[in-house]
């Protein structure tokens, strides 16, 4: 039987960014500031033909006077100390391009465009890339597995055979294999670990084992630096 992996990435649609929950910030070129920024852990997507995703997270701004307001703001994003870009940022968090592989990844350089309403205003009021404060960050950033990954599991008579299959997507967009994964089995209600695998290169492996009793089966792999882990749902009972 062929099961999905269900990995550990998170999506989050992104939004415009704004101050004090109003529907336009408020702003001034002297007094815009981004006040918080937490972001989650991610990992890119296990889609092949997916190339980005979404960093969930808050971005928080504040921007005084109400007379003022914004239009957006950007940031440069660090990976491993290394600017790799420059990306949109919503209060939702931004969009990661998976070519700029995997590591502690940073927001920096923040900017923000807009106009102050003042009268009186150089340019009537309008800014462009207005360099803003904000809190330093960091969060990892992981490789998603291969959707395709699965385990196969056929049984005749009391003989079981386990087939796998355990990849990632790396940073140009090919399926690597992973070098090694768990074969699980329910008991009382538990998942425990069964078998260690050792993979292939291409991330592929056979094991056998003897077994009377039908019971349902899975595949983990394990979260490291580079990959995000997950795992594969149960089989039927064999």
């Amino acid at each position: 039987m062929k099961t999905l992996l269900r990995a550990a990435a998170v999506a989050a649609a992104s939004t415009a960014l704004v101050a004090g929950g109003t529907t336009a910030a408020t702003a001034a070129p002297d007094s815009v500031s981004i006040t918080n920024v937490a972001l989650q852990a991610t990992a890119t997507s296990g889609f092949a033909g997916s190339t980005t995703v979404n960093v969930p997270g808050t971005i928080t701004a504040t921007a005084l006077p109400t007379t003022s307001t914004f239009f957006g703001i950007k940031a440069t994003v660090v990976v491993n100390g290394q600017a790799v870009g420059e990306v949109p940022v919503g209060s939702n968090g931004f969009t990661y391009q998976r070519a700029w592989g995997t590591g502690i990844v940073s927001l920096v350089n923040f900017k923000a465009s807009g106009r102050d309403t003042r009268p009186g205003q150089p340019n009537n009021g309008f800014f462009t890339d207005q360099v803003i404060s904000a809190p330093s960050n960091a969060v990892q950033i992981r490789f998603g597995v291969d959707n395709s990954s699965s385990i196969k599991v056929t049984k005749r008579g009391k003989k079981l055979t386990f087939k796998l299959k355990a990849r990632y997507i790396n940073n140009v967009n090919a399926a690597v294999g992973l070098r090694r994964a768990t074969i699980q089995v329910k008991k009382g209600g538990t998942w425990k670990t069964l078998k260690n695998v050792k993979l292939k290169s291409n991330g592929t492996a056979t094991y056998k084992r003897t077994d009377g009793k039908k019971r349902n089966y899975r595949m983990l792999i394990k979260t490291t630096d580079q990959v995000q882990g997950g795992n594969t749902t149960g089989t039927r009972k064999l």
